[in-house]
């Protein structure tokens, strides 16, 4: 029985042809589908449009001579930003965290799918350099946390906070019925909230004055059976 998947690439945030020099290496592929970001050799761009291609966000042609660097889950400084030399182009899937201010950018183009987390203060030079964003990008201040994925946030943390903290917040999380909005002031100086955040109705209020950017809900606890399927 023949495969009907041979020459089939799907699900993925990036797909990265860059290291192809012929057409005849793209002749394998059938579909593409379900891609957030292709790169492919300028050369290779037209015969890269023969093939079956369903919801991909961008494509990207590379020139000749220009070097790719796909970033994952980690952290840089804001100084190795100035050291590319021109060519090259960063391209960040997952989660880039600068730790200091961006001064100067030599990357040729930034390209993001994921986070980029950067301190505030550096907007005039990055921005400028981020030629696609399919993703959040985030300028923090004072005593970054950050969290994706789940979680469920009692008392004891904000407690045990010595400082306020900028709260970054990607996914699915809950804050107890312990939490008292005293607390909640003093342990919390902004949310930046991509997802989905439950709270006791007491708290929602201070959630939405600390929530600077929002791409999601905040809803309160006693009404999650009626919102959770909005």
């Amino acid at each position: 029985m023949q495969d009907n998947r041979v020459g089939v690439i799907e699900n993925l945030p990036l797909l990265d042809l860059t290291s192809l020099k012929t057409p005849e290496e793209l002749t394998s592929l059938r579909k593409i589908s379900n891609v957030a970001l292709i790169l492919v050799p300028e050369s290779l761009h037209s015969k890269l449009l023969q093939i079956s291609i369903e919801n991909v966000a961008s494509i990207v042609s590379v020139p000749e001579g220009e070097n790719v660097i796909i970033c994952g889950e980690t952290k840089m400084s804001g100084e190795s930003l100035a050291n590319a030399g021109g060519k090259d182009s960063l391209v960040i899937v997952g989660q880039l965290t600068i730790t200091s201010a961006v001064q100067q950018v030599t990357y040729k183009r930034i390209i993001v799918i994921g986070q980029l987390l950067a301190p505030r203060g550096s907007e005039p030079a990055l921005a400028p350099a981020i030629t696609r964003c399919d993703g959040q990008l985030v300028y923090y201040g004072a005593n970054l946390r950050f969290f994706t994925g789940s979680d469920h946030f009692t008392k004891d943390f904000f407690e045990l906070l010595d400082e306020p903290i900028f709260w970054v917040l990607c996914g699915m999380f809950t804050i107890d019925d312990d939490v008292t909005p005293e607390l909640l002031k003093s342990k919390v100086s902004e949310i930046v909230l991509a997802g989905t955040l439950k709270a006791p109705k007491s708290l929602t209020g201070i959630l939405q004055v600390k929530a600077t950017e929002k791409a999601g809900k905040i809803i309160p606890l006693k009404d999650d059976k009626i919102n959770v399927a909005l």
